[in-house]
């Protein structure tokens, strides 16, 4: 296969694709570069709810890699949309944030009113997004509000996140937990939701034949990319070991070792 011919743009997923904890995976930082030359469409999405795409764009200028602000899609930007959504059928007034400082500031955009931890007990919604410094804290907080009839949402469902020595726990870890005290189910707002690929198509990059999105999650990034009717390749850099896809119902288009096959006919 000709990736660099076959396709006018490409969606990224980040973590096991692109990077792995502080380093680059293959030769992704050459590949994005010969991409770019060849005026393909770049977009980078990420169900981490903890960096701004202002963070993102600055890590990947420390790999090596140019990137911009405006092509990043986050679990934040899709948990906005959600509650959106919701709104109109929902008395939603107040806030509750787990999370971090970016997913707050992402929330303001829904006019909702920020409540602290002291407060939270009385909260119309709670939201939930994993940050280095989570603490027992917001989880006890987020589990009350809850339990007292707050709505519940996640930014994202996943469990875990690759890093440089194994599997770190994510936002969907944390869910588990407050799910198991309050006795509700979150809603989720990232893959394999529709909400940040209905931002990809906002931003100009839509489902096409044309358009190929790359990820290591067969739960997340493909399920997702195949429901939205985007071309999808696997990348094994990541979460995904080759026996996984045998067991599973989702199948990519295409199955890579890493970024740097796209540049590569298969």
């Amino acid at each position: 296969m000709d990736f660099q011919n076959s396709f006018d743009h490409f969606v990224f997923d980040l973590d096991g694709v692109i990077y792995s904890g502080e380093k680059s995976i293959g030769d992704s930082p050459r590949v994005l570069e010969t991409l770019r030359k060849d005026r393909k469409g770049i977009r980078f999405v990420t169900n981490n709810p903890s960096r701004s795409p202002s963070d993102y764009a600055r890590k990947l200028r420390e790999l090596g890699i140019r990137s911009h602000e405006s092509e990043f899609v986050t679990s934040p930007m899709a948990t906005v949309s959600l509650i959106r959504e919701k709104l109109p059928s929902e008395r939603w007034k107040t806030v509750f944030v787990a999370g971090s400082d970016y997913l707050k500031k992402e929330m303001s955009r829904t006019g909702l009113v920020e409540l602290s931890v002291d407060d939270s007990h009385g909260a119309d919604l709670v939201v939930v997004g994993s940050h280095p410094g989570f603490s027992l804290e917001e989880i006890k907080a987020a589990s009350i509000a809850i339990g007292n009839g707050a709505g519940f949402i996640g930014t994202n469902g996943d469990h875990f996140y690759p890093c440089e020595h194994g599997r770190a726990p994510a936002t969907g870890a944390l869910l588990a937990s407050v799910e198991a005290a309050s006795g509700k189910k979150a809603l989720t707002a990232g893959k394999p939701e529709r909400y940040m690929f209905d931002l990809l198509g906002e931003s100009g990059v839509t489902p096409t034949g044309k358009t190929l999105l790359v990820g290591d999650s067969l739960r997340t990034d493909i399920a997702g990319g195949k429901m939205s009717g985007y071309r999808t390749a696997l990348v094994l850099s990541g979460v995904t070991k080759k026996t996984d896809i045998e067991s599973s119902s989702v199948k990519p288009d295409f199955v890579l070792e890493d970024v740097s096959f796209l540049l590569q006919s298969q």
